[in-house]
């Protein structure tokens, strides 16, 4: 039998960074994650921002593709709504290639990484759990002291030691194209009924040139057609006309933070915790701050050999008081904007499309924190009022 201080199930960029930052403690650490290609398969959209990597410290050089400074948003009535363009607001990573850097600095840290590995059974034994892993026909028996689901949005982690599920699970679907013909420095925003019910499309480009982009959109509960339906209408967008499909992905976004991220000797986090921006669906911010938070807690627990759910709730107390806030206030904003008909839509996007509040969206706007807009934005146009009063309560106090 395999004895760790911890085991990790999961080695995506989440669950690596987390390992990394244990194993350069000294500590005794392994990543089992049941793919068998690191980054593969690809289920994100690669928009991010510098604090990603202020987080892992990684080098932008061969991670970056382009730099984006504003977006388009289109309305379901046509018109458009354009933000920024003055300073860089989102990163556009490789994600696989991210993952793979991610998984090497794991790797130099000393972690012990297994890909092809699916843990299969978990169970609390005395002071320890015992792990049942397989990869084809081999079966492994680990023990560790603390076992970290960072296992996706359908942790099998979080079902083995039965924490909540996630409010919602969006449905998304992508593309990498070629032959696009983009300003690079403008993402591409869908929202209405039509296009992405109760969520929204993108066309993210990819390069500096603007000649290949990264597309895709969600749907939530509210969609009357199947996921290939609204991806086939996107497609079929003037601005994606002779364009040629590269790669096709999909995907699951879990929103709706969980309210128990621990127990005894178990700690969830990222998608597995549904540490996810309910209104961008990204993850990687989110999760990575989170995984942080993870291994300070993790280490505490090693050097003081408590693992008891008392101790480890450190974990869920940290990030809740960091992030927890910013992604419930997101939940709000998106039961408010699930509920809007295509009409308010477009009223309310008129609203936003003039000089002034625009100014303050380019101020203010953060895609990480997206509810420090909220009070300057209604100061600067009262009349929002009628959209968001609830939040408004809220971020107030």
């Amino acid at each position: 039998m395999d004895e760790y201080d911890i085991a990790v199930a999961g080695g995506g960029p989440v669950g690596c960074f987390v390992t990394e930052q244990l194993a350069s403690k000294g500590r005794h650490v392994a990543v089992f994650e049941e793919h068998r290609t690191i980054g593969e398969p690809v289920h994100c959209a690669g928009l991010v921002t510098q604090r990603v990597f202020d987080i892992t410290k990684c080098s932008q050089i061969g991670l970056v593709q382009n730099k984006i400074y504003g977006a388009h948003i289109h309305s379901p009535a046509g018109a458009t709504l354009t933000i920024g363009g003055e300073t860089v607001h989102g990163l556009v990573i490789n994600r696989k290639r991210f993952d793979e850097t991610l998984f090497q600095n794991a790797h130099s840290a000393g972690v012990s990484l297994f890909t092809g590995y699916k843990v299969v059974s978990a169970k609390k034994q005395e002071n320890h759990i015992t792990l049942t892993i397989q990869k084809d026909e081999q079966t492994l028996t680990v023990r560790c002291n603390i076992l970290i689901g960072a296992d996706g949005p359908y942790s099998s982690i979080r079902k083995i030691f039965g924490f909540p599920h996630p409010i919602e699970m969006l449905q998304g679907i992508g593309a990498e194209l070629s032959d696009t013909a983009l300003d690079p420095r403008f993402v591409h925003i869908f929202v209405g009924r039509i296009v992405a019910p109760g969520f929204f499309a993108w066309i993210i480009p990819t390069n500096v040139h603007g000649t290949t982009a990264r597309i895709g959109l969600c749907i939530g509960k509210q969609s009357n057609h199947p996921l290939q339906h609204y991806f086939t209408a996107l497609l079929q967008q003037p601005l994606l006309q002779g364009t040629n499909v590269m790669k096709r992905f999909g995907g699951v976004i879990p929103l709706g933070p969980l309210k128990k991220t621990v127990d005894d000797h178990v700690m969830l986090v990222g998608d597995a915790a549904a540490q996810v921006k309910p209104t961008s669906g990204g993850g990687i911010y989110p999760g990575l701050f989170c995984a942080a938070q993870c291994a300070i807690v993790a280490e505490e627990s090693l050097q003081k050999q408590q693992f008891d759910v008392q101790f480890l709730k450190h974990y869920h107390r940290k990030w809740t008081k960091e992030i927890g806030r910013e992604l419930f206030l997101g939940m709000r904003f998106r039961k408010m904007f699930t509920s809007l008909t295509d009409e308010q839509l477009v009223k309310y996007l008129e609203k936003l499309n003039n000089q002034k509040t625009i100014d303050v969206i380019n101020t203010h706007g953060d895609i990480d924190y997206p509810s420090r807009l909220a009070l300057p934005l209604i100061r600067t146009s009262p009349s929002l009022l009628s959209l968001a009063p609830a939040m408004l309560k809220r971020t107030k106090k």
